[in-house]
């Protein structure tokens, strides 16, 4: 359930990156694909190509792009960061820094080659697809520090310290 909060909270927070008159860097960002990321946590790789799948193709409809290559490099993109992260065994700040980065870089080059295939015109060039990169990347780093700093505010240690304080 909550990952399906966060799928609507990150669709929601893409479509007002991308509505807003923001810089167009910072308007690059896809939340979405840090649910997939997220996904890799709790499913398989073919659960989270599945979860890609639905993120890429809500990503299709909200850009009014053609729909499908999206959804495949959704697709795609969670396999891809689902298998890593089990074969490396991440987890903590590197699992959503390289999650993250491995995501949209997967994400963009699957899109721009099924764009390719279809000879149809990507409406991002390569500087775009950069910048979507970089700030999905940084989207990701900023999850690890929000994390990192839930778990120490959350720990026993730190619960220690608050009543012996309060004595």
């Amino acid at each position: 359930m909550k990952l399906a909060a966060a799928f609507v909270l990150a669709l929601l927070l893409q479509l007002g990156l991308t509505a807003s008159h923001l810089w167009w860097v910072l308007a690059a960002c896809q939340p979405v694909l840090l649910v997939v990321v997220a996904s890799a946590r709790r499913f398989d790789p073919v659960g989270v190509a599945w979860t890609g799948l639905a993120a890429g193709l809500a990503t299709d409809l909200m850009t009014e792009r053609i729909i499908g290559p999206g959804g495949i490099a959704g697709a795609v993109a969670g396999f891809v960061v689902a298998a890593v992260v089990r074969r490396f065994e991440m987890e903590g700040p590197l699992y959503w820094i390289v999650g993250s980065l491995l995501a949209a870089a997967c994400s963009e080059a699957v899109w721009m080659l099924s764009l390719a295939t279809l000879g149809v015109r990507a409406d991002h060039a390569f500087a775009g697809g950069l910048a979507t990169v970089a700030m999905t990347s940084a989207a990701g780093l900023l999850v690890a520090a929000g994390e990192r700093a839930w778990r120490a505010w959350n720990s026993p240690a730190h619960k220690r310290r608050r009543v012996l304080r309060h004595l």
